[in-house]
Protein backbone atom coordinates (compact mmCIF):
# COMPACT_ATOMS: atom_id res chain seq x y z
CA UNK A 1 0.00 0.00 0.00
CA UNK A 2 1.36 3.35 -0.84
CA UNK A 3 1.41 5.83 2.16
CA UNK A 4 -1.37 8.56 1.16
CA UNK A 5 -0.78 11.30 3.64
CA UNK A 6 -3.90 14.25 3.73
CA UNK A 7 -2.52 17.90 2.66
CA UNK A 8 -3.36 20.40 0.42
CA UNK A 9 0.38 21.19 -1.30
CA UNK A 10 3.86 19.52 -1.72
CA UNK A 11 5.75 22.50 -1.17
CA UNK A 12 6.76 23.29 2.43
CA UNK A 13 8.63 27.22 2.88
CA UNK A 14 10.98 27.41 5.63
CA UNK A 15 8.49 30.76 6.71
CA UNK A 16 7.88 32.56 10.02
CA UNK A 17 4.55 31.17 9.33
CA UNK A 18 5.85 27.67 9.53
CA UNK A 19 7.54 27.72 11.88
CA UNK A 20 4.98 29.48 14.33
CA UNK A 21 2.80 26.43 12.68
CA UNK A 22 5.53 23.78 13.73
CA UNK A 23 5.68 25.61 17.19
CA UNK A 24 1.94 25.06 17.93
CA UNK A 25 1.89 28.67 18.39
CA UNK A 26 -0.48 31.55 18.11
CA UNK A 27 -0.34 34.79 16.39
CA UNK A 28 -0.65 37.81 19.29
CA UNK A 29 2.55 34.92 21.35
CA UNK A 30 5.19 37.25 22.39
CA UNK A 31 8.97 37.05 20.70
CA UNK A 32 9.89 36.22 24.47
CA UNK A 33 7.55 33.30 24.22
CA UNK A 34 8.09 31.76 20.81
CA UNK A 35 12.03 32.29 21.23
CA UNK A 36 11.36 29.75 24.60
CA UNK A 37 9.58 27.09 22.78
CA UNK A 38 11.16 27.28 19.86
CA UNK A 39 14.34 26.58 21.98
CA UNK A 40 13.14 23.72 23.25
CA UNK A 41 14.46 20.08 22.18
CA UNK A 42 11.35 19.49 20.92
CA UNK A 43 11.76 21.97 18.25
CA UNK A 44 15.77 23.72 18.11
CA UNK A 45 14.10 26.30 15.42
CA UNK A 46 15.34 29.13 17.47
CA UNK A 47 18.21 30.28 14.64
CA UNK A 48 15.67 30.15 11.95
CA UNK A 49 13.16 31.76 13.69
CA UNK A 50 15.75 34.58 14.72
CA UNK A 51 16.57 34.73 11.24
CA UNK A 52 13.61 34.75 9.41
CA UNK A 53 12.59 37.64 11.85
CA UNK A 54 15.95 39.54 10.75
CA UNK A 55 14.96 38.56 7.11
CA UNK A 56 11.55 40.33 7.43
CA UNK A 57 12.71 43.34 8.83
CA UNK A 58 11.47 42.69 12.15
CA UNK A 59 13.14 44.85 15.06
CA UNK A 60 14.92 42.42 17.31
CA UNK A 61 15.98 43.21 21.21
CA UNK A 62 19.95 43.66 22.06
CA UNK A 63 19.95 40.27 23.33
CA UNK A 64 18.12 38.64 20.55
CA UNK A 65 20.75 40.48 17.90
CA UNK A 66 23.26 38.77 20.28
CA UNK A 67 21.66 35.37 20.25
CA UNK A 68 21.37 35.20 16.36
CA UNK A 69 24.87 36.64 15.94
CA UNK A 70 26.58 33.28 18.17
CA UNK A 71 24.31 31.43 16.08
CA UNK A 72 25.63 32.79 12.31
CA UNK A 73 29.13 32.81 13.89
CA UNK A 74 29.14 29.00 15.01
CA UNK A 75 27.39 28.16 11.37
CA UNK A 76 30.51 30.40 9.75
CA UNK A 77 32.80 28.35 11.72
CA UNK A 78 31.91 25.04 10.54
CA UNK A 79 31.81 26.10 7.59
CA UNK A 80 35.71 26.99 7.98
CA UNK A 81 36.06 23.43 9.69
CA UNK A 82 35.00 21.61 6.97
CA UNK A 83 36.62 23.38 4.17
CA UNK A 84 40.13 22.31 5.92
CA UNK A 85 38.95 18.93 6.21
CA UNK A 86 37.89 18.75 2.76
CA UNK A 87 41.60 19.79 1.88
CA UNK A 88 43.03 16.59 3.53
CA UNK A 89 40.35 14.04 2.20
CA UNK A 90 38.46 14.88 -0.65
CA UNK A 91 36.24 11.96 -0.18
CA UNK A 92 34.59 12.61 2.97
CA UNK A 93 30.96 13.87 3.18
CA UNK A 94 28.47 15.88 4.85
CA UNK A 95 25.65 14.18 6.47
CA UNK A 96 22.38 16.20 7.57
CA UNK A 97 23.79 19.59 8.83
CA UNK A 98 24.99 22.17 6.20
CA UNK A 99 23.54 19.81 3.62
CA UNK A 100 20.06 20.26 4.45
CA UNK A 101 21.35 23.89 5.66
CA UNK A 102 21.87 24.88 2.32
CA UNK A 103 18.20 23.87 1.76
CA UNK A 104 17.00 26.63 3.30
CA UNK A 105 16.02 30.22 2.04
CA UNK A 106 19.93 32.76 1.57
CA UNK A 107 19.42 34.17 5.12
CA UNK A 108 17.59 32.28 7.05
CA UNK A 109 19.70 29.57 9.68
CA UNK A 110 19.45 25.92 11.07
CA UNK A 111 21.11 25.68 14.05
CA UNK A 112 24.64 23.91 13.95
CA UNK A 113 24.40 22.23 16.58
CA UNK A 114 28.03 19.85 15.33
CA UNK A 115 29.24 18.52 11.90
CA UNK A 116 28.63 14.72 10.85
CA UNK A 117 31.57 13.93 8.35
CA UNK A 118 31.34 10.53 7.01
CA UNK A 119 34.68 9.39 6.18
CA UNK A 120 34.54 6.44 3.35
CA UNK A 121 37.63 4.32 4.24
CA UNK A 122 39.96 4.30 7.51
CA UNK A 123 42.67 6.59 6.04
CA UNK A 124 39.86 9.10 5.54
CA UNK A 125 38.70 9.34 8.84
CA UNK A 126 42.49 9.12 9.96
CA UNK A 127 43.72 12.12 8.16
CA UNK A 128 40.76 13.99 9.52
CA UNK A 129 41.30 13.58 12.42
CA UNK A 130 44.65 14.28 12.19
CA UNK A 131 44.48 18.01 10.82
CA UNK A 132 41.43 18.26 13.86
CA UNK A 133 44.00 17.66 16.19
CA UNK A 134 46.82 19.91 14.54
CA UNK A 135 44.38 22.55 15.02
CA UNK A 136 43.86 22.31 18.87
CA UNK A 137 40.81 19.73 19.36
CA UNK A 138 40.44 17.01 21.87
CA UNK A 139 39.19 13.45 21.13
CA UNK A 140 36.19 12.91 23.40
CA UNK A 141 34.63 9.33 22.04
CA UNK A 142 36.25 6.57 19.64
CA UNK A 143 34.33 3.57 19.19
CA UNK A 144 34.65 0.73 17.12
CA UNK A 145 31.72 -1.40 15.40
CA UNK A 146 31.10 -4.86 13.60
CA UNK A 147 31.02 -4.13 9.68
CA UNK A 148 27.94 -5.63 7.92
CA UNK A 149 28.71 -8.04 4.88
CA UNK A 150 29.89 -5.87 1.69
CA UNK A 151 30.61 -3.00 3.97
CA UNK A 152 33.45 -0.68 2.30
CA UNK A 153 35.66 -1.26 5.63
CA UNK A 154 36.62 -4.39 7.67
CA UNK A 155 35.59 -2.38 11.01
CA UNK A 156 33.26 0.71 11.62
CA UNK A 157 34.90 3.16 13.28
CA UNK A 158 33.69 7.01 15.22
CA UNK A 159 35.89 9.39 16.60
CA UNK A 160 34.28 12.78 18.04
CA UNK A 161 36.26 15.94 19.00
CA UNK A 162 35.33 18.49 20.98
CA UNK A 163 36.39 22.16 21.31
CA UNK A 164 35.72 25.06 23.10
CA UNK A 165 33.00 27.83 21.77
CA UNK A 166 33.68 31.50 22.38
CA UNK A 167 31.69 32.89 25.15
CA UNK A 168 28.61 33.32 25.96
CA UNK A 169 27.83 30.14 24.04
CA UNK A 170 27.16 27.20 26.39
CA UNK A 171 27.97 24.24 23.90
CA UNK A 172 30.82 23.57 22.80
CA UNK A 173 32.03 22.88 18.85
CA UNK A 174 31.77 19.25 18.02
CA UNK A 175 32.92 17.22 15.11
CA UNK A 176 32.12 13.54 14.91
CA UNK A 177 34.12 11.71 12.21
CA UNK A 178 32.35 7.64 11.02
CA UNK A 179 32.93 5.44 8.40
CA UNK A 180 28.94 4.61 8.12
CA UNK A 181 26.79 6.77 7.98
CA UNK A 182 23.93 5.08 10.70
CA UNK A 183 25.26 4.91 14.07
CA UNK A 184 22.37 5.83 16.16
CA UNK A 185 21.21 2.43 16.79
CA UNK A 186 24.57 2.12 19.47
CA UNK A 187 23.33 -1.86 20.46
CA UNK A 188 23.96 -3.02 17.14
CA UNK A 189 26.51 -2.67 14.38
CA UNK A 190 26.47 0.70 12.28
CA UNK A 191 24.60 0.77 8.88
CA UNK A 192 26.55 1.55 5.66
CA UNK A 193 24.39 3.18 3.39
CA UNK A 194 25.06 3.04 -0.72
CA UNK A 195 28.40 3.38 -1.61
CA UNK A 196 28.84 5.25 -3.86
CA UNK A 197 25.97 7.30 -2.77
CA UNK A 198 24.29 9.17 -5.93
CA UNK A 199 22.19 11.09 -3.65
CA UNK A 200 23.91 13.16 -0.81
CA UNK A 201 19.98 14.25 0.18
CA UNK A 202 18.91 11.02 0.10
CA UNK A 203 21.26 9.79 2.65
CA UNK A 204 20.70 13.08 4.99
CA UNK A 205 17.03 11.68 4.93
CA UNK A 206 17.44 8.37 6.09
CA UNK A 207 20.38 9.25 8.65
CA UNK A 208 17.21 11.72 9.54
CA UNK A 209 14.51 9.11 9.94
CA UNK A 210 17.13 7.23 11.94
CA UNK A 211 17.36 9.38 14.77
CA UNK A 212 14.00 8.34 15.98
CA UNK A 213 15.70 5.00 16.98
CA UNK A 214 17.32 7.59 18.86
CA UNK A 215 14.38 10.04 20.80
CA UNK A 216 11.29 11.04 19.25
CA UNK A 217 11.15 13.28 16.16
CA UNK A 218 11.69 17.29 16.90
CA UNK A 219 9.61 19.87 14.90
CA UNK A 220 12.65 20.61 13.21
CA UNK A 221 13.05 17.00 11.89
CA UNK A 222 9.97 17.28 9.79
CA UNK A 223 10.53 20.76 7.74
CA UNK A 224 14.38 19.39 7.14
CA UNK A 225 13.07 15.92 5.68
CA UNK A 226 10.03 17.70 4.23
CA UNK A 227 12.65 19.75 2.23
CA UNK A 228 14.80 16.93 1.49
CA UNK A 229 12.02 14.96 -0.48
CA UNK A 230 11.02 17.90 -2.37
CA UNK A 231 14.77 18.25 -3.99
CA UNK A 232 14.87 14.35 -4.12
CA UNK A 233 15.10 13.55 -7.72
CA UNK A 234 14.33 9.89 -9.05
CA UNK A 235 17.70 8.64 -8.48
CA UNK A 236 17.52 9.73 -5.06
CA UNK A 237 13.57 8.39 -4.53
CA UNK A 238 15.44 4.80 -5.55
CA UNK A 239 18.31 5.42 -3.15
CA UNK A 240 15.76 6.46 -0.40
CA UNK A 241 13.79 3.41 -0.88
CA UNK A 242 17.10 1.26 -0.92
CA UNK A 243 18.72 2.49 1.82
CA UNK A 244 15.14 2.91 3.84
CA UNK A 245 14.74 -1.31 2.78
CA UNK A 246 18.11 -1.83 3.94
CA UNK A 247 18.14 -0.53 7.02
CA UNK A 248 14.71 -1.57 8.08
CA UNK A 249 13.38 2.01 8.61
CA UNK A 250 10.17 1.92 7.65
CA UNK A 251 8.14 1.92 10.36
CA UNK A 252 10.08 5.11 11.72
CA UNK A 253 9.42 6.19 7.83
CA UNK A 254 6.00 5.90 8.43
CA UNK A 255 5.80 7.84 11.45
CA UNK A 256 7.56 10.62 9.78
CA UNK A 257 4.93 10.68 6.93
CA UNK A 258 1.83 10.41 9.27
CA UNK A 259 3.69 13.25 11.22
CA UNK A 260 4.09 15.81 8.15
CA UNK A 261 0.35 14.91 7.36
CA UNK A 262 -0.93 15.83 10.48
CA UNK A 263 0.62 19.33 9.22
CA UNK A 264 -1.07 19.38 6.54
CA UNK A 265 1.81 18.91 4.44
CA UNK A 266 1.30 15.96 1.52
CA UNK A 267 5.11 14.63 1.01
CA UNK A 268 6.76 15.30 -2.07
CA UNK A 269 7.79 11.53 -2.35
CA UNK A 270 5.72 8.35 -1.33
CA UNK A 271 6.63 4.86 -1.56
CA UNK A 272 4.79 1.84 -2.43
CA UNK A 273 3.78 -0.69 0.08
CA UNK A 274 5.35 0.33 3.01
CA UNK A 275 2.65 -0.58 5.78
CA UNK A 276 4.14 -4.30 4.79
CA UNK A 277 7.45 -3.11 4.39
CA UNK A 278 6.98 -1.92 8.11
CA UNK A 279 4.98 -4.83 9.48
CA UNK A 280 8.00 -6.99 8.01
CA UNK A 281 10.62 -4.23 9.70
CA UNK A 282 9.35 -5.35 13.28
CA UNK A 283 9.03 -8.67 13.59
CA UNK A 284 12.11 -8.89 12.14
CA UNK A 285 13.52 -6.59 15.23
CA UNK A 286 11.35 -8.84 17.15
CA UNK A 287 13.80 -11.82 16.14
CA UNK A 288 16.71 -10.04 16.47
CA UNK A 289 15.89 -8.87 19.87
CA UNK A 290 15.08 -12.32 21.34
CA UNK A 291 18.29 -13.87 19.57
CA UNK A 292 20.35 -10.64 21.30
CA UNK A 293 18.79 -11.57 25.10
CA UNK A 294 18.65 -15.49 24.74
CA UNK A 295 22.61 -15.06 24.00
CA UNK A 296 24.47 -15.14 27.36
CA UNK A 297 27.61 -13.32 25.53
CA UNK A 298 25.06 -10.42 23.75
CA UNK A 299 22.94 -10.38 26.85
CA UNK A 300 25.71 -9.59 29.35
CA UNK A 301 27.04 -7.12 26.62
CA UNK A 302 24.00 -5.28 26.84
CA UNK A 303 23.49 -4.83 29.88
CA UNK A 304 26.55 -3.67 30.50
CA UNK A 305 26.04 -1.32 28.23
CA UNK A 306 23.74 0.70 30.14
CA UNK A 307 27.11 2.03 32.59
CA UNK A 308 28.39 3.88 29.40
CA UNK A 309 25.21 5.43 29.20
CA UNK A 310 25.30 6.47 33.08
CA UNK A 311 22.12 3.73 34.18
CA UNK A 312 22.28 0.52 35.31
CA UNK A 313 23.81 0.52 38.44
CA UNK A 314 25.52 -2.36 39.98
CA UNK A 315 24.18 -4.51 37.48
CA UNK A 316 25.85 -2.62 34.63
CA UNK A 317 29.27 -3.21 36.96
CA UNK A 318 28.62 -6.97 37.73
CA UNK A 319 27.88 -7.08 33.80
CA UNK A 320 30.32 -5.06 32.79
CA UNK A 321 33.04 -6.89 34.73
CA UNK A 322 31.83 -10.55 33.76
CA UNK A 323 31.89 -9.58 30.28
CA UNK A 324 35.76 -7.86 29.95
CA UNK A 325 37.02 -10.58 32.50
CA UNK A 326 34.76 -14.29 31.38
CA UNK A 327 33.93 -13.30 27.29
CA UNK A 328 36.33 -10.48 26.31
CA UNK A 329 36.40 -7.57 24.08
CA UNK A 330 37.23 -9.49 20.67
CA UNK A 331 34.26 -12.14 21.26
CA UNK A 332 31.87 -9.74 21.82
CA UNK A 333 33.13 -7.69 18.68
CA UNK A 334 32.70 -11.09 16.65
CA UNK A 335 29.18 -11.27 17.74
CA UNK A 336 28.15 -8.07 16.56
CA UNK A 337 28.29 -5.96 19.34
CA UNK A 338 30.44 -2.53 19.13
CA UNK A 339 32.70 -1.29 21.45
CA UNK A 340 33.56 2.03 23.33
CA UNK A 341 37.42 3.21 23.67
CA UNK A 342 38.65 4.65 26.72
CA UNK A 343 42.25 6.81 26.17
CA UNK A 344 45.82 4.98 26.99
CA UNK A 345 48.71 7.03 27.48
CA UNK A 346 50.47 5.71 24.21
CA UNK A 347 52.19 6.22 21.49
CA UNK A 348 50.05 7.04 17.67
CA UNK A 349 50.64 4.15 15.45
CA UNK A 350 50.66 4.58 12.12
CA UNK A 351 47.21 2.55 11.65
CA UNK A 352 44.55 0.86 13.16
CA UNK A 353 46.29 -2.52 14.86
CA UNK A 354 43.76 -4.49 17.48
CA UNK A 355 46.37 -5.69 20.12
CA UNK A 356 45.51 -8.15 22.74
CA UNK A 357 46.95 -7.45 25.80
CA UNK A 358 46.49 -9.71 28.55
CA UNK A 359 42.80 -10.68 28.77
CA UNK A 360 42.31 -6.89 27.40
CA UNK A 361 41.50 -5.51 23.42
CA UNK A 362 43.60 -2.61 22.77
CA UNK A 363 42.99 -0.34 19.20
CA UNK A 364 46.02 1.29 18.37
CA UNK A 365 45.37 3.81 16.10
CA UNK A 366 46.51 7.12 14.72
CA UNK A 367 44.83 8.71 18.25
CA UNK A 368 46.83 6.86 20.25
CA UNK A 369 45.69 3.90 21.70
CA UNK A 370 42.18 2.87 23.25
CA UNK A 371 41.07 0.34 26.14
CA UNK A 372 38.08 -1.47 23.83
CA UNK A 373 35.54 -2.25 26.40
CA UNK A 374 31.33 -2.65 26.27
CA UNK A 375 30.49 -1.00 29.82
CA UNK A 376 32.17 1.02 32.71
CA UNK A 377 35.95 0.67 32.28
CA UNK A 378 38.19 -0.11 35.77
CA UNK A 379 40.97 1.95 36.63
CA UNK A 380 42.60 -1.61 36.76
CA UNK A 381 42.19 -2.95 33.37
CA UNK A 382 43.64 0.81 32.56
CA UNK A 383 46.99 0.26 34.45
CA UNK A 384 47.21 -3.61 33.32
CA UNK A 385 45.97 -2.63 29.54
CA UNK A 386 48.87 0.62 29.12
CA UNK A 387 51.88 -2.17 29.59
CA UNK A 388 52.66 -5.74 28.99
CA UNK A 389 53.24 -7.85 26.18
CA UNK A 390 51.21 -7.70 22.59
CA UNK A 391 49.94 -10.28 20.32
CA UNK A 392 48.99 -7.69 17.55
CA UNK A 393 46.21 -9.04 15.07
CA UNK A 394 45.60 -6.41 12.04
CA UNK A 395 42.04 -5.09 11.90
CA UNK A 396 41.75 -6.60 7.82
CA UNK A 397 41.86 -10.26 8.75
Amino acid sequence: MTDAPTGTTKDVAVSAATVLALLDAGPSASHEALLRTARDGRHKLAATLLSLWAEDGEPLTGAESAELRLHRERVEHYRLIWSRLRTVSPSAALLKGMTIAGLYPPGVLRAAGDLDVVCPEHEDLWSCARRLTEDGWEPAAFTVSPARPGDAVPLHLGAEFRSPAPEPSPDPYAVGLFTAEIVTEVRAPAWQLTRPSRSPLAACAVALVAERWERPFRSRDLLDLALLLQHLDGTGVGQLRTDLSRTGLWPEWREAVRAMARLGWRPAVTLPRTRTAAARARLVRAARTTARWSSPVRATALIAQSGVEGEGGRLAELASDLAHRAIGARRLLGAGLPLFGVPLDDEPADRLRLDDVGRHLVARTPLGSFLLVSGAARREWLDEAGGGGRAAVESGT
